[in-house]
C-alpha cells in the first residue's frame, strides 16, 4: 500500500514537473500569436529555473519538450535554441544528446543578433562544458581502447607462455624417455662387456684355482 502511495507521489511530482516546465516555456519564450517585434537581446527569462526543472522531466516529456523547442526560423530561436541546449546537455537525462545542444549553443554564438545577448555568457559556458565533457568522453574511449588492445595483448603473450610450457613439459617428457633408453643401452652394454670377458677367461673359481696350484713330486 506504502510503495503504491509513493509511486503515485512520484508520478504527481513528474507530471508537475512538466506542467511547470511548459508554463515556463510559455510565459518566457515570444509566442507564435505575438506580433510585438523580439529582439536578439532579449532576455529568455530564468534559464537556470528551467535547467533545474529539465532534470526532472521523464523521457516522454522531455521529448515533447524537446519537439517544441525546435527552432523554426521565427522571433523565439535565440531563446529555444539556448533552452534546447539546456534540456539536452545536462548530463543525468535520458534524452541526453551533447552533440544537438553543442549544435544549438552555437548557432546561439553565432548569430550576430546575439552577439550583446544578456544569456551569451551563460551559453558560452555551457558550450566550453559540452566541449570539455566531449575532450574527457574522447580521452576515456582512447584509453579504454588502448586498455582493450593491452588486454589483447596480455591474452596472446599469457596463450604464448602456455604453449611454451606446454612444449617445455613435452621436451622434458622426451629427455626423461631418451634418458630411460640411455640407461637401459648402458645395462645392455654392461651385460656384453661382462659376457665378453667371461669368454675371453673361461677357467675361473676354484678351477681356476687347481690350474695354477704346482705339481707335488710322487716318491720313487
Amino acid at each position: 500500500m506504502q510503495m503504491h502511495k509513493e509511486a503515485r507521489n512520484f508520478m504527481i511530482r513528474q507530471q508537475a514537473g512538466a506542467i511547470i516546465a511548459l508554463s515556463l516555456l510559455s510565459a518566457c519564450a515570444p509566442l507564435q500569436l505575438d506580433s510585438r517585434p523580439q529582439t536578439g537581446a532579449e532576455n529568455c527569462g530564468d534559464v537556470l529555473e528551467f535547467h533545474s526543472i529539465a532534470s526532472r522531466l521523464s523521457a516522454t516529456a522531455g521529448q515533447e519538450m524537446r519537439e517544441a523547442l525546435q527552432p523554426n526560423g521565427g522571433a523565439a530561436d535565440s531563446c529555444n535554441r539556448l533552452r534546447l541546449a539546456l534540456l539536452l546537455g545536462r548530463p543525468d537525462v535520458p534524452f541526453r544528446d551533447d552533440t544537438e545542444a553543442a549544435r544549438m549553443l552555437a548557432g546561439f554564438l553565432a548569430d550576430p543578433a546575439n552577439a550583446r545577448h544578456p544569456q551569451r555568457g551563460l551559453a558560452q559556458q555551457l558550450a566550453d562544458e559540452l566541449a570539455e565533457r566531449q575532450r574527457l568522453l574522447t580521452a576515456q574511449a582512447a584509453l579504454e581502447k588502448a586498455l582493450a588492445q593491452e588486454r589483447q595483448h596480455a591474452q596472446a603473450l599469457t596463450k604464448k607462455l602456455k604453449q611454451l610450457q606446454a612444449t617445455t613439459a613435452s621436451l622434458r617428457q622426451r629427455v626423461k624417455a631418451q634418458q630411460s633408453q640411455l640407461d637401459q643401452l648402458k645395462s645392455i652394454e654392461q651385460d656384453i662387456n661382462a659376457k665378453e670377458r667371461a669368454v675371453e677367461n673361461p677357467v675361473t673359481g676354484k678351477e681356476g684355482e687347481k690350474a695354477h696350484e704346482p705339481k707335488q713330486d710322487t716318491p720313487g
